[in-house]
């Protein structure tokens, strides 16, 4: 008897534990969304070189303020591969661009604009479909301020590369 109340326990425990996380979940859902993957051919302003950039990135702000995502660049031109915990997603009045930052997790190689456990951020515009020669992306510049995506006083990431192939949505 005693060990049938106390797998019966566990058992009410265990659902316990599966409906307050779906619970929680519900309290703070998702109110806003970025997403977008594409590549950008470029052109270096001193040299007039062309290269490619491709990207990669997924995040969500929750109801609450806080954010989630990832995203990676690479960065032929530099023969960089860079990733980023994205922790901030800001969605602008306009509801198609979102300015997005996070702390540099990974790159490819040591790169001194953009140290790992650095922050930086960048910009989207989701300019309606087909995603490819209308959407944009800013580059990823160095960031010694340490300024993060909600800050309103850093005009500086605009995004001004149209993606030549891909989608951003911003949602």
């Amino acid at each position: 008897m005693k060990k049938l109340l106390t797998i019966s326990a566990l058992g009410a425990l265990v659902l316990a534990a599966i409906l307050t996380s779906s619970a929680l979940g519900d309290a703070n859902p998702v109110v806003h969304s970025a997403t977008g993957s594409g590549h950008q051919d470029d052109v270096d302003a001193a040299t007039g070189e062309v290269f490619n950039r491709t990207f990669a990135f997924s995040a969500v702000q929750y109801a609450d303020g806080t954010a989630k995502g990832n995203a990676q660049i690479e960065s032929r031109k530099f023969d960089l591969v860079l990733h980023m915990r994205i922790d901030c997603l800001h969605v602008l009045a306009d509801g198609k661009t979102a300015r997005l930052s996070g702390i540099v997790t990974r790159t490819s190689r040591p790169f001194p604009d953009a140290p790992v456990g650095e922050v930086h951020r960048f910009t989207v515009r989701d300019n309606g479909e087909p995603g490819a020669g209308v959407d944009q992306f800013s580059g990823v510049p160095a960031n010694p301020d340490k300024r993060v995506c909600d800050d309103e006083t850093d005009l500086g990431v605009q995004p001004t590369r149209t993606v030549n192939r891909g989608e951003i949505q911003v949602r």
